[in-house]
């Protein structure tokens, strides 16, 4: 795992997570959806200008993850005081995204990337921790169900044209 370093995501990191998150997101849900749906999702969702401002948000923090040679392969992205249906603490803190490249999966950039969530939501004194997973994703539950999250709530999202279901998930940090 020292092949693997966490850094946090900066303004200048926009062009960057760009191309990162629309390559893994695609990477990740391309072959379940529609070509159109996916085109048009990855065109809103990771401009430039739209990562530009994610990261110009006071209340997101993002971390990039590296390989040896800095090269990045996975990225997560968390808001504070954002909420779903379920979700009920008084300071909750949402891992919004986290991928890591399908070539490096079981290897442990995942449970990285993870871990420095919890400790970003522990830093901004977050009650509960959440996120939203899309049911037809048995690989990321059963990793945030190891994790220790739970189910708490269901919730939609868009891709494209295609109306989504996804799991709203929740940890409640250990003190």
């Amino acid at each position: 795992m020292n092949e693997i370093r966490i850094r946090r995501a900066t303004i200048d990191d926009a062009l960057l997570l760009s191309r990162l998150g629309a390559r893994l997101f695609e990477q990740t849900f391309g072959a379940a959806n529609h070509p159109d749906d996916m085109r048009e999702y990855l065109r809103s969702a990771f401009s430039v200008d739209v990562q530009h401002n994610v990261l110009a948000d006071a209340d997101v923090a993002g971390f990039i993850a590296e390989d040896a040679g800095h090269a990045a392969i996975g990225y997560a992205m968390m808001k504070r005081g954002s909420r779903a249906d379920g979700v009920t603490g008084t300071k909750p803190v949402e891992v919004q995204r986290i991928y890591a490249d399908h070539a490096w999966h079981g290897r442990g950039v995942g449970a990285l990337l993870m871990n420095v969530c919890i400790e970003q939501s522990h830093a901004w004194h977050g009650d509960e921790l959440w996120l939203a997973v899309w049911e037809k994703n048995p690989r990321a539950i059963a990793f945030y169900e190891k994790t220790g999250f739970r189910v708490v709530g269901r919730t939609t999202f868009q891709l494209g044209r295609d109306v989504q279901q996804d799991l709203v998930m929740s940890l409640t940090p250990p003190s």
